[in-house]
């Protein structure tokens, strides 16, 4: 469902808001952690690859359309809604008619776990984000470090409130992480259940 008032744009999915969009500055980040998650994108190298798991309302790919269209960007949505609704009120190309098309951003209908399994080992990227409205699973983190570019960062949405260990999830991190192999730090959003997690390849 998409509604809106004279400010924002907002898509709901059983009645759970999954993404704002502001009407007058679209590029906006609007949500305070997704603003502490795309902060890495000032670091990331010019046709860096990126691979977001999970769309919503395309929110960073949106900001990108603007701010890096030099960047590789690959999102998957398990939810064919959530595409079509990204497509029909909160792509760029919907918002603006002459928008050119991207050719090195795609949007791909997929479980994460399928897409990832289906991943050549050789497919790298400089970042992959996390950002599933869903349980955090140790099996797809794993996975997407693997996928690492060397340097590389993976950034997850830790949400407290869907996650069976709540707010405990530096166990959950630890039991992860090879010693010495990745970099590991904890931004907590105030005012919000979200923890966000940024995991740095240290090869």
């Amino acid at each position: 469902m998409v509604l809106e008032n004279q400010v924002y744009r907002f898509m709901l999915m059983n009645g759970d808001i999954q993404s704002v969009m502001a009407l007058a500055d679209p590029q906006a980040i609007v949500f305070p952690h997704q603003q502490r998650m795309l902060q890495v994108l000032d670091h990331l190298p010019q046709g860096a690859r990126v691979l977001e798991l999970g769309l919503g309302g395309g929110s960073a790919l949106r900001h990108v359309n603007y701010q890096r269209p030099d960047l590789h960007w690959t999102s998957v949505e398990r939810s064919a809604e959530i595409i079509n609704l990204y497509w029909d009120y909160f792509s760029a190309q919907s918002l603006a008619a002459d928008f050119e098309f991207n050719s090195r951003q795609q949007v791909v209908l997929a479980d994460s776990t399928v897409f990832l399994n289906k991943l050549s080992e050789t497919r790298k990227f400089e970042l992959i984000l996390c950002d599933v409205y869903d349980v955090v699973q140790s099996e797809v983190l794993q996975k997407c470090l693997n996928q690492l570019a060397g340097g590389g960062t993976l950034v997850v949405n830790w949400l407290a409130g869907m996650q069976p260990q709540g707010d405990d999830s530096e166990s959950f991190f630890r039991q992860l992480l090879a010693p010495g192999t990745f970099q590991h730090s904890i931004d907590r959003v105030p005012g919000f259940g979200n923890q966000i997690h940024t995991i740095r390849c240290l090869d």
